[in-house]
């Protein structure tokens, strides 16, 4: 018999007394004897020092690897390595006076498998959550007889858990950060797949806290309310984080296009040069460049997000929050101009811009009253005021780009 099977034989499975004919009375000495008897206690005492030192350098085991983990972690999606994650074991227990059973290496489970369909988080933070749920069944299938003492290696599991994932979640925070100070504030930007593996740890953690770190009843609710409000929290430091991002690309933007302010030595020598040459020459539409490279980062990055994040909820206010930012940076920037007529190519490039995201975030699922606020109500009075005074004074400039809607625009 195995060092496991001892340690569940003595906890839990108490000698049935032999099949010999015995008095009632020597029945009941026996298993006095037995089940919580003596022998039983006695077994206890001197087990339980050594599950409490088993439980002590399994936690520090356990911190070490967290921080060797994310130390070297690339964030590849845990979907990509798969193969070789099961073939992670426990680290062996050393200097103890007797041979504690380990928890072995093993092929997959029905549970990770599933876990491998449904999440991409990191080697770190997958192999964190399995070895956290392992040294959990593995207390709890010693079923150990004394309450007392089990409540406290329940607790004091729970505890680790929730000390141990909210070092995960910190940790996935100040990667997430470092890498988005690292991107460009361009219209090349694409959210590369490890800001996305970023979110799915959070989502993965905020799924596992609900197992590893929930006890029932009272003030012991607390681990796991704990986590649960950093978790929330994080997430929306990211969001705002990503937002902030993806909105100085649009500040970009609206920087190229203020070259072109009415009174800018730059839009008097543009407005000439292509009056000149349109006498000779098709001039092709300037600014469409702008609007259209504009328009395919955010619906690229739409569908990136949309593809690699697993949780809708934080995709839903995401994207509300990328829609209601951009509306109010545009709206701004045309503030900043109340007394000056937009340029024709200026008007054009907005009014390509507003719609096109108009469209796509509504194509996203963000409701009706995110997107007609009163941020975009004022947007569109503004730029419909102004395309009416450009097809006044330009006659007709604006070829064909409107601010009204038509089933007959093209789409691009």
């Amino acid at each position: 018999m195995g060092d496991e099977d001892q340690l569940h034989h003595a906890f839990s499975n108490c000698p049935q007394p032999p099949t010999l004919k015995a008095t009632p009375t020597e029945s009941q000495s026996k298993a006095a004897l037995l089940c919580n008897g003596k022998f039983h206690k006695h077994l206890q005492e001197i087990f339980v020092p050594l599950v409490v030192r088993y439980v002590d350098l399994m936690e520090s085991a356990i911190a070490q690897s967290i921080h060797r983990g994310f130390e070297q972690e690339t964030w590849q999606p845990v979907k990509n390595i798969a193969n070789s994650l099961p073939n992670v074991a426990l680290p062996k227990v050393p200097s103890l006076p007797l041979n504690l059973p380990q928890i072995p290496s093993f092929s997959t489970p029905p549970w990770m498998a599933s876990l491998y369909e449904s999440t991409n988080g990191s080697t770190t933070s997958e192999d964190l959550f399995w070895k956290l749920d392992a040294l959990q069944m593995f207390v709890y299938d010693l079923h150990w007889p004394e309450q007392e003492f089990a409540h406290h290696l329940e607790q004091r599991l729970k505890l680790m858990a929730s000390d141990m994932i909210e070092a995960c979640v910190k940790r996935t925070r100040t990667a997430f950060e470092l890498k988005l100070q690292k991107a460009n504030k361009t219209t090349d930007l694409r959210i590369p797949a490890s800001v996305c593996t970023m979110f799915n740890v959070l989502v993965d953690a905020k799924k596992q806290s609900t197992k590893l770190c929930a006890l029932d009843g009272g003030q012991e609710q607390q681990y796991h309310s704990k986590i649960d409000d950093l978790i929330d929290t994080t997430v929306k430091e990211i969001i705002a984080l990503l937002v902030s991002k993806f909105v100085s690309v649009l500040e970009g933007v609206l920087s190229k296009l203020s070259r072109y302010d009415e009174g800018t030595f730059f839009s008097s020598i543009l407005s000439f040069t292509v009056k000149a040459a349109a006498k000779y020459v098709d001039v092709p539409k300037p600014g469409m460049d702008l609007a259209d490279t504009y328009i395919m980062f955010v619906r690229q990055n739409q569908d990136i997000l949309r593809e690699k994040v697993n949780e809708e909820m934080y995709i839903e206010k995401l994207f509300d929050q990328w829609y209601s930012n951009s509306m109010k940076v545009i709206c701004v920037w045309l503030a900043d101009r109340l007394d000056l007529q937009l340029h024709i190519y200026q008007l054009k490039t907005l009014i390509k811009i507003v719609k096109k995201t108009y469209r796509d975030f509504r194509l996203q699922g963000v409701l009706e009253g995110t997107l007609n606020s009163k941020t975009y109500d004022t947007l569109h009075r503004r730029l419909t005021v102004e395309e009416a005074t450009a097809s006044v004074s330009e006659g007709g400039g604006l070829q064909g780009i409107t601010m009204k809607d038509s089933d007959e625009e093209e789409e691009g």
